[in-house]
């Protein structure tokens, strides 16, 4: 008797153990995958150095560096990723008493002329009409009221607003009250911090080519605030970040709040299914939704992704922005990461997209360039011209070469909804070519 209970001990344990070692193993082969294809995917993008992470909520899944970042606890500017940890600093003044969300913001803003027709809630799902490219210093409400309008300027209102309301600085509200909780100790909210904590070197893209160089970090006057934009992190801290998502709050806000920030939202576009909450968006195209928000500032790129039915988080941070051709890329690369996890093929990153893509962009500039050029070569047999004829005869075409021509270029970037100074900090080298 004694010698069949226990062989039937072992196919009872080996029943239970058994799935347990596949899904390890499966876990392992898929992390395996998604290294190699970042590894591909960041050779064919360019992109000088990447951090990655993924956790669940009690430990990191895996994690790796790419190109000139060595460390996992290297910081990089996160860019608009900083949204959500204002969104979160607002909750925690709501769960104090001292903000409400269906407030008007001129309770907390006295000074702002147009605080009576905005509320806390408007700033947090960018409803409340203010427009793209609006600073501090030129808020207005635009026809876009009510309805989505993603805006920097409503999360600068809300650095305010937390400013005038705890009587603290924005830096030292996000030191004191998110990133010493979660111990987030190479993370800062202001220039120097980051820079003492060891902040890589961003990458601006000029013609094709990477060139490093320090970032255009915010003063009062400036289109996006640290609030909006500027906070730095490292993929170590960016984990136990998610991970306090992914736990309920951990004492630095209470569930109720985070169940606030990611579902409290208004629709984006009905058809992928997306959403914009309150510093997170929310997509549901997929067979589990995905959380998450991007993040571009002039030399850094980040994304950072919650898959709240498994249980996991994904951040990944860049050193470089080229926004015409490896934005798109590390955008396709960091959205086939939270996929693959999911079971889906990841989006294939062309080898040759960047060389010709570059190459194209590139001979548009050359070809503007030249155009400007005409007139200087043609100058002889302008003079020439000019003395054979009436003056009223070539008068059309030198008012078509040196008036309409330059004023088309220079006017088409507003025309297409991106003013020259959004090009100087994103696009340097069409802003030159300008």
């Amino acid at each position: 008797m004694k010698g069949k209970i226990i062989p039937l001990f072992l196919i009872i344990s080996l029943a239970f153990l058994l799935p347990i070692t596949v899904n390890a193993y499966a876990e392992q082969d898929t992390y395996k995958k998604i290294d190699q294809y970042v590894k591909q995917s960041i050779d064919r993008a360019h992109i000088p150095g990447m951090s990655i992470l993924i956790v669940n909520k009690d430990e990191v899944l895996f994690s790796n560096t790419y190109g000139n970042c060595s460390s996992i606890n290297t910081p990089f500017i996160i860019g608009s990723m900083s949204k959500s940890f204002t969104a979160v600093s607002i909750m925690q003044l709501i769960e104090q008493g001292k903000v409400s969300l269906d407030s008007n913001i001129s309770n907390y803003l006295t000074d702002c002329s147009i605080g009576d027709k905005i509320t806390v809630r408007q700033l947090l799902n960018q409803t409340s009409g203010l427009g793209e490219h609006q600073r501090l210093s030129n808020i207005k409400i635009t026809s876009s009221y009510g309805t989505h309008q993603y805006a920097s300027v409503n999360y600068s209102l809300l650095g305010e607003i937390i400013e005038r309301v705890s009587g603290m600085s924005y830096d030292e509200y996000v030191t004191e009250h998110i990133f010493k909780p979660l111990s987030m100790d190479h993370s800062a909210a202001s220039l120097n911090k980051s820079m003492q904590s060891g902040l890589i070197s961003g990458y601006r893209n000029f013609f094709g080519f990477p060139i490093a160089g320090a970032p255009d970090y915010p003063n009062k006057n400036s289109w996006s605030q640290v609030p909006a934009g500027y906070i730095s992190s490292s993929a170590s801290d960016m984990g136990k970040y998610l991970q306090m998502y992914l736990k309920g709050g951990e004492k630095v806000i209470t569930e109720e709040s985070i169940n606030t920030v990611f579902y409290s939202n208004v629709l984006v576009d009905a058809s992928t299914s997306y959403y914009y909450g309150m510093g997170w968006s929310l997509t549901k195209k997929y067979k589990e939704p995905i959380l998450g928000h991007s993040g571009l500032v002039e030399n850094y790129m980040s994304n950072m992704y919650i898959l709240p039915d498994s249980n996991i988080g994904v951040v990944i941070l860049a050193n470089t922005n080229d926004y015409l051709v490896a934005g798109n890329m590390f955008d396709a690369m960091s959205d086939s990461v939270p996929l693959m996890l999911l079971g889906y093929s990841p989006i294939e990153i062309s080898d040759s997209k960047y060389l010709s893509s570059h190459l194209m962009l590139d001979f548009v500039y050359v070809t503007l360039f030249l155009i400007a050029l005409f007139p200087i070569f043609r100058l002889k047999r302008f003079k020439g011209k000019l003395t054979a004829y009436k003056t009223s005869r070539i008068m059309v075409p030198i008012i078509i070469l040196h008036a309409v021509y330059p004023t088309i270029l220079l006017l088409l970037p507003g025309f297409l909804d991106s003013p020259l100074w959004i090009l100087r900090y994103y696009v340097p080298d069409l802003f030159i070519t300008l």
